[in-house]
């Protein structure tokens, strides 16, 4: 069951180069943190160091392609990799980075539901950006 969430579960890490968030779906739950919280202590550990990797990494060196892939090009989304977890996460500008969803990967090459999460996660792009220019994303009751 998904968890209804303050603005305090927002940011993941705050990084030399870059911030991560999680994504605020609209229905006041975030997606990728429910899983990352169902994780056992060593995966969310190395979970973790991805995300600080890619939030500390200086603007123009390349991140370690066993951490970080392109998962699709435009609009570009990122999958921050550890182990079998792969979450993915896109750029909100400035240096905003937001983590969507997650999703297993079994096979090398992406299967259906890492194709379906990438599909979700394009839309979720849409989504974000509209409400944070209807001055709701970040919103407050």
């Amino acid at each position: 069951m998904a968890t209804i969430r303050t603005g305090a579960d927002l940011t993941v890490v705050d990084g030399e180069g870059r911030s991560l968030e999680w994504f605020w779906a609209a229905d006041g739950t975030m997606p990728g943190l429910d899983v990352f919280e169902t994780l056992d202590p060593e995966a969310k550990a190395a979970v973790i160091a991805t995300f600080r990797h890619w939030a500390d990494l200086a603007h123009g060196k390349r991140a370690a392609e066993s951490r970080i892939n392109e998962e699709h090009a435009d609009p570009k989304i990122l999958a921050a990799k550890a182990g079998k977890h792969r979450f993915t996460m896109f750029h909100a500008g400035s240096e905003i980075w937001v983590i969507h969803r997650h999703y297993p990967k079994g096979k090398k090459k992406l299967d259906r539901v890492g194709k379906a999460i990438i599909q979700t996660t394009v839309l979720a792009i849409a989504d974000y950006e509209q409400r944070v220019k209807d001055g709701k994303y970040y919103e407050r009751d």
